[in-house]
């Protein structure tokens, strides 16, 4: 009979990455140190550390709701008489929808790596079988389907951006896993009557994610992706004494489904919290979907435009991203967000230390340096984004607009339109307020080598003709 695996194209696939391969992977090891918290090594596990993992994580405004707080905090208590081999697992999910991770996930994988700190062990999962199937949570139409190929090079991408963010010095080592392993061998009568039976159509259209998708059109295969996410946390409950999983907040639905499911089956609680999403400043998610993605790939998203769209963030959101993607003490971010301390240090002082910690001091450093240079008038222009067009493209009449979305500075041709016409764009220090201004190619030529692009006040991009 078929199985899963076969009918998702990844039988005997030498490309399919499974668990053990990606745990005997060369991984980075530690690229720098990041400091744990408390004043207690690692390799000493305590009640104070597994207990006030859920109070840390409180205290930091990193949990936006959880299924049984008390509960939780006791079964972390009880996790301190734990040998290495048992110590309780935390895990959060990751798709290869895209070749890269975004910066919203990098909110889920420092609760893992702080879940570390406090003596708990983290579990990464690759959707190497949920990715072909695609959450529906946030789209109004169904997700793009990927090939089996991009997949498993999406996840060999992953395992190289998720290994810096982890100790591996210490006994609870972090645990990398691929759904494919276990939902790709069964059959769909086998996951139909182990896991299918626990799950009423009435309870899966009553999430939220699914009911925004009946009006336009919820496929069958989608709205089985809750019961794929919750037999992953059945499966990690088992095999690893998972108790916990963590996601964004919209993903609540599919949380719940995962610890209703152990319930059922194995007549155990099992936990789940959930963190506030990073939003831009229209209050959207992050992310492909809303076309505004900052990506942790070097290649997709350069350092510098990196550091700089934190460095750009609303005033209103300082102190929570602060709390969510450093690990700066909280006494620390209270005294750079005070009325007394000028917002923009506050700012530069975030960009820097998430820089830093997804690209390394090297990198941070020369953005920094690159930032000052551009706005103080001094110092360095190589860290500077640069990017290529054509110039073909400019002798055929290549509009400001559309030359904005072209080389990404901005998100699309609606956005560019809107930031000429609220004249927020200058050309080579001059304001550029005409939609319809046809790019020359005397305007590369400006003393920083091409045609320089200053978006808002902060924002700057070299434009080179090729």
């Amino acid at each position: 009979m078929t199985n899963f695996k076969q009918w998702l194209g990844f039988a005997d696939s030498p490309e399919n990455l499974s668990s053990q391969e990606l745990n005997h992977r060369s991984l980075p090891r530690i690229p720098f140190e990041i400091k744990p918290f408390g004043a207690e090594p690692l390799a000493l596990r305590s009640s104070w550390m597994t207990m006030n993992f859920y109070a840390h994580m409180e205290e930091r405004g990193l949990i936006e709701q959880t299924n049984d707080a008390a509960g939780l905090s006791e079964a972390l208590k009880l996790a301190a008489d734990k040998s290495p081999r048992d110590y309780p697992g935390v895990y959060c999910g990751f798709d290869p929808t895209a070749k890269s991770l975004t910066l919203g996930h990098l909110v889920p994988l420092l609760g893992l790596r702080r879940a570390q700190d406090h003596g708990l062990r983290p579990i990464v999962l690759f959707g190497g079988a949920t990715g072909l199937i695609g959450d529906p949570t946030g789209r109004t139409d169904m997700r793009p389907m990927n090939t089996q190929e991009d997949i498993a090079g999406y996840i060999a991408n992953f395992t190289q951006l998720v290994g810096r963010y982890f100790r591996f010095d210490v006994p609870n080592t972090p645990v990398f896993v691929n759904n494919i392993d276990w939902i790709g061998p069964m059959t769909w009568l086998d996951f139909a009557r182990n896991v299918g039976v626990h799950f009423t159509v009435a309870k899966l259209l009553s999430a939220d994610v699914n009911k925004s998708r009946l009006e336009h059109g919820l496929t069958f295969m989608e709205m089985g992706y809750q019961l794929l996410q919750s037999f992953d946390f059945l499966e990690l409950f088992r095999k690893y004494n998972c108790i916990l999983q963590t996601g964004g907040n919209d993903q609540w639905s599919n949380l719940l489904g995962g610890t209703d499911l152990i319930r059922r089956v194995e007549h155990k609680h099992a936990f789940c919290f959930t963190q506030p999403l990073i939003v831009d400043s229209q209050g959207r998610k992050l992310g492909k979907t809303s076309g505004n993605a900052i990506w942790l790939d070097p290649s997709m998203t350069s350092p510098y435009e990196f550091f700089q769209y934190l460095r750009n963030i609303p005033d209103e959101n300082l102190e929570q991203t602060l709390r969510q993607l450093t690990f700066l003490p909280l006494s620390e971010i209270r005294t750079l967000c005070s009325p007394e301390t000028n917002p923009n240090k506050a700012k530069e002082r975030l960009a820097w230390e998430v820089t830093h910690l997804v690209h390394g001091k090297e990198e941070a450093d020369k953005a920094l340096a690159a930032a000052h240079a551009l706005f103080e008038g001094g110092g360095d222009l190589s860290a500077a984004p640069r990017v290529q067009i054509a110039v073909a493209d400019v002798n055929t009449g290549l509009d400001v607009v559309s030359l904005l979305a072209k080389v990404g500075v901005c998100p699309s041709k609606s956005e560019a339109r809107r930031l000429v016409q609220g004249n927020g764009l200058l050309l080579n220090g001059e304001k550029c307020a005409d939609v319809n201004y046809k790019l020359q190619p005397a305007d590369f030529k400006h003393e920083c080598g091409g045609l320089l692009i200053r978006k808002g006040k902060k924002d700057y991009t070299i434009v080179e003709l090729n």
